[in-house]
């Protein structure tokens, strides 16, 4: 089973998630997770293009780990700076 992502295309309301996700399990995926707008669901990937015909308004891609560096701030990058110069 692989994990995509499902992102809604206009509404963002509860009622059409809730839709969405009742119609996700009824062809046999498993919702992992829901977010504003957005599903995670692991299903089978011959399913999910007839995952995605049934919902029509709904786009999705497959699920991507990424990981993110926070950015950091002046005062750190600046004593990062001064204290490699000093060596």
């Amino acid at each position: 089973m692989d994990r995509y992502v499902f992102y809604a295309k206009d509404s963002l309301d509860a009622k059409t998630v809730r839709a969405a996700r009742a119609t996700a399990s009824a062809l046999g995926a498993t919702v992992v997770r829901t977010g504003v707008g957005t599903l995670l669901l692991e299903i089978a990937a011959g399913d999910v293009r007839k995952l995605a015909r049934a919902l029509p308004d709904w786009r999705y891609s497959a699920e991507r780990h990424a990981t993110r560096i926070p950015e950091r701030t002046p005062a750190e990058r600046v004593r990062r700076t001064v204290a490699s110069a000093a060596r």
